[in-house]
C-alpha cells in the first residue's frame, strides 16, 4: 500500500485496470447490482484475475461505480442538450432507459462529446419506430434538434476557404458550392412547424416534409420548405454533387416528369434565393 504523506493524506490508489473490465464496468446495466452483491466473482467473470482482480478488489465496488456514473452523466446530458424537446415528449424516465440501453448495446465509439447524440440517433430511431408508446412523429423531431444544433455550431476546418462565395455565376456544367452548414432533411411529419418550448405537446402534422436547412450570417438555423421538384433538385446538387445540368435532369426523372420551362424557371428562381441567403456560394472553380 501506498505511504500517507500528513501534508496531503493518503495517497489515491493507482492500479493498471483491465480496459475490459472498465468497459463492462461502464456499459453492463446489470452492473451496479450485480458489484455490489459479489465484486469478485463479476470481476472474475469478466476475465480479471491475479494481481489486477486484487487491485480492483481494494478499490472496491462503490469507487468503480462512480466512475460509471461521471461517463452516464457527461454523455446523457450531452445528449438530453442536444434533445431537449424530444426528451421532454418521451419523458425523462424512458429516455434514461434508452440511454442505458445504448450504452450497453452500442456505447459511444466518438472521442467528441457532439458526436454522442448522433450516434445514440442512429441506435434507438429503429427501436422508436417499433414501439406503439413512442409518437409517430417523434424520431423526425429528434432528428430535426440534432441537425439545428449541427447547422448552428458546424466548424470546417477549410472554413475560410470552402464555406466562402467562389465569385463564380451558375454555370451548366459545374457543380454549385454550398455553405459546408447546409442539411437537406425529408421528414414524414411537419416536425419544423412545432412549437420551441418545452412544455409544448401539440403533435405534428402527419406531412411528408422537404428542407433545406441553413446557416445565416448570424449563425442561426433557418428552413426553407422545398417542393417535392425542389427537393430532388438539391439532393443531386448537395448531396451528390452533380453538375448544374445533368442535375436538372434528374432531378425531373425522379418525379418522372419532363423538364419543362416552368421546372427551368422555378430553378432558377431558387437557385438565385438559396445565393442570396448565403446559401449557395456560386459555381465552382474548374480546379475543384
Amino acid at each position: 500500500m501506498p505511504e500517507a504523506n500528513p501534508a496531503r493524506g493518503p495517497e489515491p490508489v493507482v492500479v493498471e485496470r483491465p480496459t475490459s473490465a472498465l468497459a463492462a464496468v461502464i456499459r453492463r446495466r446489470d452492473a451496479p447490482t450485480a458489484m455490489r452483491e459479489d465484486l469478485e466473482g463479476w470481476l472474475a467473470a469478466q476475465g480479471v484475475e491475479g494481481e489486477d482482480l486484487q487491485a480492483m478488489l481494494a478499490v472496491g465496488a462503490e469507487r468503480l461505480l462512480v466512475y460509471r456514473k461521471l461517463v452516464h452523466n457527461r454523455l446523457r446530458s450531452t445528449t438530453r442538450e442536444f434533445l431537449e424537446r424530444t426528451v421532454a415528449r418521451l419523458g425523462t424516465e424512458r429516455f434514461a432507459r434508452d440511454f442505458e440501453g445504448f450504452m450497453e448495446d452500442r456505447a459511444s465509439h466518438t472521442p467528441y462529446l457532439r458526436d454522442v447524440p448522433t450516434e445514440f440517433l442512429e441506435w434507438v430511431l429503429p427501436r422508436w419506430a417499433e414501439d406503439p408508446e413512442v409518437p409517430r412523429y417523434l424520431p423526425d423531431l429528434a432528428r430535426h434538434e440534432v441537425c439545428d444544433y449541427e447547422v448552428r455550431n458546424h466548424f470546417s476546418a477549410q472554413a475560410h476557404e470552402d464555406d466562402a462565395p467562389t465569385g463564380l455565376p451558375l454555370a451548366l456544367d459545374r457543380p454549385l458550392r454550398f455553405h459546408g452548414a447546409a442539411r437537406l432533411m425529408h421528414y414524414e411529419h411537419a416536425v419544423h412547424r412545432l412549437s420551441t418550448a418545452k412544455d409544448d405537446r401539440t403533435e405534428a402534422e402527419a406531412e411528408p416534409t422537404h428542407l433545406l436547412v441553413y446557416r445565416d450570417d448570424r449563425h442561426r438555423a433557418r428552413y426553407l420548405a422545398l417542393t417535392p421538384f425542389a427537393a430532388a433538385l438539391l439532393q443531386a446538387l448537395v448531396v451528390d454533387r452533380m453538375a448544374v445540368q445533368p442535375a436538372l435532369l434528374a432531378a425531373a426523372q425522379a418525379l418522372g416528369e419532363p423538364l419543362d420551362d416552368d421546372k427551368l424557371a422555378s430553378a432558377a428562381e431558387l437557385l438565385a434565393d438559396l445565393a442570396e441567403r448565403g446559401a449557395c456560394l456560386g459555381a465552382e472553380p474548374e480546379t475543384a
